[in-house]
């Protein structure tokens, strides 16, 4: 599998709603057809403006990539100022093959994170298995986590995350005290706590971007 990361910058804020409909009408059956399946469609709202469009999709092989391409040849060339794409492969269990409905937020954040290529799989057990189970039990739902094709250093790790709002990534940002459940096994606590601060510790640089969803 491999994962389309468009960015679009659209000349204002006021052409969002003429750009959408030319992907809704255009562009996205014509992905789908060609066995394209997009994950996400998402604008800035922190870190970015709102004419910026972030199109994920998730393709099985480079040939129907390939073949996909041929949707923006139609697509919205006047709208736009600027467009980057890239390929990244998923480099964890995420993102599922179907993403079910009760997986959306209404927030994500889309989150980078360089480490060093050596790193890649003790960085992403430090991730499934140190960071994720909290958040999700607090109500975040992991999306996806990529890096880029060709191998960099420091190598570029991406990671989008749903939240319900704000103050809800607010939350889940706070460094968790131990539950004082009864049944709360001891061992199993510090060894996702010693994975959390094993995961910081690979992170050379990380930022993030707040952005909100559109309907694809």
């Amino acid at each position: 599998m491999i994962t389309e990361e468009r960015r679009s910058v659209l000349g204002s804020e006021s052409l969002i709603g003429k750009y959408l409909s030319t992907c809704r009408n255009t562009i996205w059956p014509s992905i789908r057809a060609s066995g394209g399946s997009i994950i996400c469609v998402l604008s800035g709202l922190i870190g970015k403006p709102t004419s910026h469009i972030l199109q994920m999709t998730s393709y099985k092989d480079l040939e129907s990539w390939q073949t996909a391409q041929g949707a923006w040849s139609v697509g919205p060339e006047a709208l736009l100022t600027e467009e980057t794409v890239r390929l990244l492969k998923p480099v964890s269990t995420r993102p599922k093959d179907t993403i079910p409905p009760e997986d959306r937020r209404s927030l994500y954040g889309y989150r980078t994170f360089f480490i060093s290529p050596n790193d890649l799989s003790e960085f992403v057990r430090c991730s499934e298995e140190g960071v994720w189970p909290r958040i999700e039990t607090m109500g975040a739902c992991i999306l996806g986590m990529w890096t880029t094709l060709a191998s960099t250093s420091p190598l570029e790790v991406i990671l989008l995350t749903g939240y319900h709002d704000t103050s809800h990534w607010e939350q889940t940002r706070l460094t968790p005290a131990q539950p004082e459940s009864l049944d709360t096994d001891a061992s199993i606590w510090d060894r996702e706590t010693a994975l959390r601060s094993r995961g910081t510790e690979l992170t050379l640089k990380t930022y993030v971007e707040l952005m909100s969803p559109t309907d694809f």
